[in-house]
């Protein structure tokens, strides 16, 4: 984070079409990878529960690691609408990031019962 905080603020140049279609591939790599999560997730919630653990707290790491990236890089490249549903997402997006925690303390340290 320190390297991140540190950087110049030249380093990402708005202005410049490599930077932009670097961060938009960013966000597509993103949206394809929540889209495979959408999809294998409720498989993986209704066939095993051991697994399901092993893979919500990975969902719950890496959706945090791209909140904290979002705030500290990718709010200062693309600009987002200042009204409607982009709005309330991110209003929101808190809330979803301590649900998914919670999530992962629940699957963690309760017992399953066994069938």
């Amino acid at each position: 984070m320190y390297a991140i905080l540190t950087l110049p603020k030249s380093t990402f140049d708005v202005n410049n079409a490599e930077h932009v279609l670097t961060a938009v591939r960013l966000t597509y790599v993103r949206l394809s990878i929540v889209a495979v999560s959408l999809v294998g997730y409720p498989i993986i919630l209704f066939s095993s529960l051991k697994y399901t653990k092993y893979v919500t707290i990975a969902l719950t790491a890496w959706a945090i690691a791209i909140y904290i990236d979002d705030h500290l890089v990718l709010y200062r490249i693309i600009e987002y609408p200042d009204r409607g549903v982009v709005l309330f997402m991110q209003s929101i997006r808190p809330l979803f990031l301590v649900c998914l925690l919670w999530m992962s303390f629940e699957l963690t340290f309760t017992k399953s019962e066994t069938r």
